[in-house]
């Protein structure tokens, strides 16, 4: 009884532990199917690889253009599309998304300033590039200098085109064109080229996330930050982190039909998402601490005198919601990270998103998702709580055998076994139940952190689920509710390993100090649970 005393010990603080660990480090129109279109002069597929790079020598003009950015206090113009859900800035080199800030979301709670996702500031760069390669760089790369017509737009209908155009001097012309649609996170891309010279033009499309590293978590229990490339025909995702960006496989550039790339972070996801029906070639590199994923579309040849209309990519710059990141393009929930406890996080969060539909509360909804878990639990736990009853009443007999047998730990052991086999109980039964809960527990935690939904919600005094609770009251009323369920247990045999117990309490109710309050209210509630049965069966077994 007193090894398997010791191991639940030992499993409950290694979790306190990992979990405090955790929470102390923790930071903070569309376009048509994306279909290419003859107009005028036929389009002609070349399935040839073009000379060189399948896009223009990043490595060389990325370094250079972040030289540039870091030594030059020039700011280069852009132009600010503000819809319902974004704030949108589009830098004019090369037409690339250098910013984005989410309406909905306020940077902290009460704040007028909104969050910023994607972002151009060194330290924190985060952008969405795109452009076009041809094997005569007659066509504009995310590098080079487009014009735009005005440099605010505003979306007042329901959807929204801001082009911008480029042209080289000698009959090439491009419009570059980004789609908003109201109440959507999702940006449109497209290109139209006017190739007026006398020579056939072959091209590819490309776009790129790039950022510096950015780290929200601790190496015991990490919230996932980097990168996902998705493979739509094997269902299947290549994840890492920034510290194990090389990790990307070379199968990652094979060409593939459709998928899409992100980067991720809590709550939060950017994903260029390529036409779904194409073939695409992925990549990953790392150029000048700049993390990057690039994806190259289909290969095209724009013959002399034809205009091309190309809809290229989708890129989505928003919250990882529940089930509504899924509807944005197929295997976009796997940007949901709850750890390798995946198998478990996964239906709680399936579970209490259903509940909220029903009752409009999340706080409310993860007090009735800890009664439905209290009565899966419920057998193993009566089971657990019954044999505790029976020790308790065991235990001024259990005194008496290590009063008498004491020097003699043999002669002990084997008196308590007799007396438990006479009685019919299984000390190891107590702690049973418990260490199986202490999985559900950790993906719960998971989930919390990645659930956007209970980010700045409020639930009676707390003002956010998400953060700690201002006035410690929940960690209090958890700390008390452990000590009366302390009481209702029979104390160790060891005095010391008694002590220890009984200091759990406290120890727990400081670290829950800075948990965040959903969490705390879930474990308060089991308590209060817990105390009730466990009270009613000792009160029928002791009579």
């Amino acid at each position: 009884m007193e090894n398997q005393k010791l191991f639940l010990l030992i499993a409950i603080f290694l979790t306190v532990f990992l979990l405090w660990d955790k929470w102390t480090f923790k930071g903070a129109p569309s376009v048509s199917n994306n279909t290419i279109e003859q107009t005028d002069v036929p389009l002609v597929s070349i399935e040839e690889p073009l000379p060189g790079s399948d896009v223009p020598n990043f490595t060389v003009e990325d370094v250079n253009f972040t030289i540039e950015k870091q030594n030059s206090s020039e700011k280069l113009p852009f132009t600010t599309v503000k819809t319902d859900m974004l704030t949108i800035e589009i830098s004019h080199k090369g037409g690339a998304i250098q910013s984005a800030y989410l309406n909905k979301y306020p940077n902290e709670l009460g704040s007028q300033e909104k969050f910023q996702l994607l972002s151009n500031q060194n330290g924190s760069i985060f952008r969405a590039q795109s452009g076009l390669t041809s094997h005569d760089k007659s066509l504009p790369t995310h590098l080079s200098l487009f014009q735009s017509q005005s440099s605010v737009y505003e979306l007042t209908n329901d959807s929204l085109s801001v082009p911008f155009t480029w042209t080289n001097g000698n009959g090439v012309q491009v419009t570059k064109t980004y789609h908003f649609n109201r109440g959507s996170y999702i940006v449109g891309l497209s290109y139209v080229i006017h190739n007026n010279t006398n020579s056939p033009i072959i091209t590819k499309s490309y776009a790129r996330l790039e950022r510096e590293s950015l780290d929200q978590s601790n190496m015991m229990m990490p919230t996932f930050t980097g990168g996902i490339v998705y493979d739509k025909e094997s269902n299947s995702v290549q994840k890492n982190d920034f510290e194990d960006w090389n990790d990307f496989d070379s199968s990652l550039e094979d060409q593939t039909v459709g998928g899409w790339m992100a980067m991720v972070q809590q709550y939060f996801v950017a994903a260029w998402i390529p036409n779904q029906e194409e073939t695409q070639k992925f990549s990953a590199s790392v150029v000048n601490n700049l993390y990057k994923l690039t994806d190259v579309s289909k290969q095209i040849t724009i013959n002399p005198g034809a205009r091309a209309s190309l809809s290229t990519h989708r890129l989505y710059v928003g919250p990882k919601e529940y089930g509504n990141i899924e509807k944005v393009a197929k295997g976009l929930n796997y940007s949901l990270d709850y750890g390798w406890l995946d198998i478990l996080a996964d239906p709680l969060s399936w579970i209490i998103h259903k509940v909220n539909s029903f009752v409009n509360s999340w706080g409310l909804s993860i007090v009735i998702i800890t009664f439905m878990i209290k009565l899966v639990f419920y057998p193993l736990s009566e089971k657990s709580y019954r044999s505790m009853a029976g020790m308790r009443k065991l235990a001024p007999r259990l005194a008496k055998i290590k009063e008498s047998y004491g020097d003699d730990r043999q002669k002990m052991g084997q008196k308590t076994m007799e007396l438990y086999k006479k009685e019919k109980i299984n000390p190891a039964s107590g702690c049973l139940p418990i260490l199986i809960q202490i999985p559900v527990f950790i993906a719960f935690y998971w989930m919390l952190l990645d659930t956007v939904e209970l980010r700045q919600t409020s639930f009676l005094y707390l003002p956010d689920l998400s953060a700690q609770d201002p006035l410690y009251i929940l960690p209090l009323i958890m700390g008390a509710s452990m000590f009366i369920q302390q009481k209702l247990n029979p104390p160790p045999a060891d005095p010391m390993q008694a002590k220890i117990m009984m200091s759990l309490p406290f120890v727990f109710t400081v670290f829950f100090l800075w948990f965040p309050s959903g969490l705390v209210l879930y474990w308060v509630i089991n308590n209060v649970l817990s105390i009730a049965q466990q009270w009613t069966i000792n009160k029928r077994i002791n009579g």
